[in-house]
């Protein structure tokens, strides 16, 4: 018979009769033993055999008793808030992540950094004293419950990038890693994120307010996906860090991780499985950290000056932050190479609009019509030529005061203006000139 069968069987006669037998009274008085407590007796024994059937082995030791378990790789400090677990490694002065010397980054103008990052505050800053940030978490989806568990930092110590990656091993122990991070805060004159703006830097502000420690005085903040978005999406369907690093620097990962499986490797770790397991995570940031020094160096070198073998996509990409930086000198050599590089007429009239648009601000007219001139010129026809007649029609009417010439480009509005907004500008145009004419 099988043990549920069993089980069935010896539960169904336990009911009480409605009315009190002979039976029954004997055995409330203690005259006979009722069969029935054996039953309960073989009942509980074999409940006991279906517990033992579906429980774990007891050499088996549950993962959650087992708890985290020591990296194989950094140290722990003693700090006056807790143990501290620590990962170090210098990086040698010549070192080169995939074609640019990380050093390179300590030659940056801060004043160019201030432009390509749109952001002034950055004008005087001393860029040797940067500190780049990136962090890997328990949740990609931020919030109040997702904790860093591998806060990543680097910066130049005596000419050489020092990489510093603080791991937390046990949820309950934030503070060290927190204040030590608030004291490399104080020592830096900006800070350098990837993405850090969004992510890193309100999860991070979020565990120093749960964590009742004062939150560090953040100086400027410099995320370079904001820069890489302006500069080079124009080319790039994707500007994940791992992407522009292989296309700006030439360095490609091998084995490298993804990032939505780090959470679940460090939740492992917790639970006592093999810490060996979060090696390549450690390698996954360390990388992050080392090609952000090598990214900020390598868009600065393109904006510094134009290299003809550049794509002209970013030497148009370069004069539009230019353009918003009020670097008009800047825009003029970009936009240029832009126009000389490309084979693309809308490329090329876009540049050409830049230059236009620069003259205007500088109030030279004409050279905002000779601009406008080579981008008809560029444009052909179709709706880029509408756009360019428009733009010379508002030129020759409001700043050169020529009505004739306005009234020419004007006929050739139609596709960007429509019907009715071109018959008005015709109409008024028709109409100064007839005004000229008669007092002429």
């Amino acid at each position: 018979m099988r043990l549920r069968d069993r089980l069935a069987s010896l539960a169904a006669p336990m009911a009480e009769p409605a009315v009190p037998t002979e039976h029954t009274a004997k055995r409330l008085t203690g005259d006979v033993t009722d069969d029935r407590d054996q039953r309960i007796v073989r009942l509980r024994s074999l409940i006991g055999e279906v517990a033992a059937r579906t429980a774990l082995p007891s050499r088996v030791p549950a993962l959650s008793a087992r708890g985290p378990q020591l990296l194989p790789v950094g140290g722990s400090r003693s700090t006056p808030q807790g143990a501290l677990h620590v990962i170090e490694r210098w990086l040698d002065k010549a070192h080169c992540h995939g074609r640019v010397p990380v050093c390179d980054a300590l030659r940056v103008d801060a004043a160019l950094v201030a432009r390509l990052a749109l952001d002034a505050t950055f004008e005087g800053v001393d860029l040797t004293r940067l500190l780049i940030i990136d962090t890997e978490t328990t949740g990609l989806a931020g919030g109040s419950g997702t904790v860093p568990f591998l806060i990543g930092l680097a910066f130049f110590d005596e000419g050489v990038l020092k990489v510093e990656q603080l791991f937390l091993q046990n949820l309950g122990g934030e503070v060290p890693l927190l204040q030590h991070l608030r004291e490399r805060i104080a020592q830096a004159s900006c800070i350098v994120s990837y993405n850090g703006k969004a992510f890193d830097w309100p999860l991070l502000r979020t565990r120093f307010i749960l964590n009742r420690i004062a939150l560090p005085e953040l100086g400027p903040h410099l995320d370079l996906l904001h820069c890489c978005r302006r500069l080079l999406r124009a080319r790039m369907p994707s500007v994940r860090l791992k992407d522009v690093e292989q296309e700006l620097l030439g360095f490609y990962r091998e084995d490298d991780i993804d990032g939505a499986a780090i959470p679940g490797l460090y939740l492992a770790y917790l639970r006592g499985e093999d810490p060996s397991t979060l090696l390549p995570v450690i390698t996954h940031n360390d990388h992050d950290l080392v090609a952000l020094a090598a990214i900020l160096s390598r868009l600065c070198a393109h904006f510094a000056d134009v290299a003809p073998h550049d794509d002209p996509r970013d030497h148009l990409a370069y004069a539009r932050v230019a353009f918003r930086a009020s670097d008009f000198e800047r825009v003029d050599r970009f936009a240029e190479a832009a126009v000389r590089g490309s084979d693309s007429a809308e490329l090329a009239v876009e540049a050409l609009s830049l230059l236009a648009a620069v003259a205007r601000r500088r109030g030279d007219s004409l050279a905002a019509e000779s601009a406008w001139q080579r981008a008809l010129g560029a444009a052909g026809t179709g709706r880029a030529a509408a756009r360019v007649h428009l733009a010379l029609a508002r030129l020759y009417e409001r700043q050169l005061k020529d009505p004739g010439r306005a009234h020419q480009h004007a006929r050739f509005t139609f596709e960007v203006e429509g019907p009715e907004a071109q018959g008005r500008r015709l109409g008024r145009l028709r109409k100064r000139i007839e005004r000229l004419a008669i007092s002429g």
